[in-house]
């Protein structure tokens, strides 16, 4: 029987030398496939990572020059003395607007669970107690309270603001704050964060602003021309695609604390409130002021209700800003700041 196999000596060597060059051929181009691989893997990370650049360069506000106010007189404001915000967040700006601003698909615990206990007292340095809320309105216009503000109601608001205010005393400090610091609120853009009834609003209104934009976990139609509104989603995807520009001026009272406690109908998130108040240092104006209102005294957590902010999280949470002034309250006390953001 013939056979196409040559098998003497000679046959049998350039068989296998065909074989060997085989396996080189492929051992080679295996070896270009994945030198490709990399290549191309590594062109996506360097064109990821400069994409990612120009993303937090956007968020950077170009430098130019910004006139901050000296720090106000501190005698016997308690540790507000001795108060100096940190330099910059721990996290970078563009993971702060990356934030989740979308509803929980689940009920707000009544427990931290395990895996956020480490984050949420911040390596177990904040003390945490029960106090229970769910409140899950987050961009649900037909569960929030007064949920379309009429002319008339804002109006009245400017009136009955004069001598009352939600919070009592502490939420009359507004008051004091934009009459002490007006020139940079009269006639000036300004952003509310966090606000149900329009009490905030109308005090800006009445000490001469410009244009408010409110932001609000529930959603609000309103009727007022220089008030309009949005939900932090809506916000953030607006300002991101550079429909927004910068304002002049923000304010935010008893809203912050609650900021990823779930609470609201919002996703857990330990450093939810650390990162709306970053998010300012890009919406605001360089040397623009923000007017912060929080509970301050002894670093607490009562889950899931609202943060307390003492020498532990104050700081963090003013990180990058110049701290001008505090309006001192009974539990909530007006901090008043300035955007180092952009400012040479």
């Amino acid at each position: 029987m013939k056979t196409n196999y040559d098998r003497s000596p000679g046959g049998y060597r350039v068989h296998w030398g065909i074989f060997l060059i085989g396996v080189g051929a492929f051992v080679l181009l295996l070896q270009l496939y994945h030198q490709s691989e990399e290549a191309v893997r590594q062109h996506t990370l360097s064109t990821l990572n400069e994409r990612i650049g120009i993303a937090e360069s956007l968020l950077i506000h170009p430098p130019t020059g910004c006139h901050l106010l000296p720090r106000a007189n501190m005698f016997a404001k308690d540790f507000f003395q001795n108060l100096e915000p940190d330099h910059a967040p721990d996290f970078s700006l563009l993971s702060a607007w990356l934030k989740p601003e979308y509803p929980s698909a689940v009920v707000a615990p009544r427990e931290i669970p395990e895996i956020y206990k480490d984050a949420f007292t911040m390596g177990g340095s904040i003390p945490v107690t029960e106090f229970y809320f769910n409140q899950a309105y987050l961009g649900n216009i037909e569960q929030l309270p007064s949920n379309v503000w009429t002319k008339v109601s804002v109006e009245e608001y400017m009136e009955s603001t004069k001598t009352t205010a939600k919070y009592g005393s502490d939420g009359l400090n507004i008051n004091i704050g934009l009459e002490k610091y007006n020139i940079f609120v009269a006639g000036k853009r300004g952003i509310v964060i966090g606000s149900e009834h329009p009490w905030v609003e109308a005090m800006a209104l009445r000490a001469g602003s410009g244009p408010i934009l409110t932001v609000e976990f529930g959603k609000i139609v309103s009727e007022h021309p220089m008030i309009s509104t949005m939900v932090p989603k809506e916000f953030t995807e607006k300002f991101l695609n550079g429909a927004i520009k910068p304002f002049d001026y923000g304010i935010s009272f008893s809203s912050l604390e609650h900021d990823g406690l779930g609470r609201y109908g919002d996703i857990l998130n330990p450093i939810g409130d650390l990162q709306s108040m970053a998010k300012a240092l890009s919406y605001i104006k360089p040397g623009g002021f923000f007017f912060l209102g929080l509970m301050n005294g002894d670093d607490s957590l009562a889950f899931n209700a609202h943060r307390v902010y003492g020498k532990i999280r104050m700081p963090k949470i003013m990180a990058g800003w110049h701290f001008v002034d505090v309006i001192m309250g009974g539990g909530q006390h007006l901090v008043i700041m300035q955007n180092r953001n952009g400012c040479l």
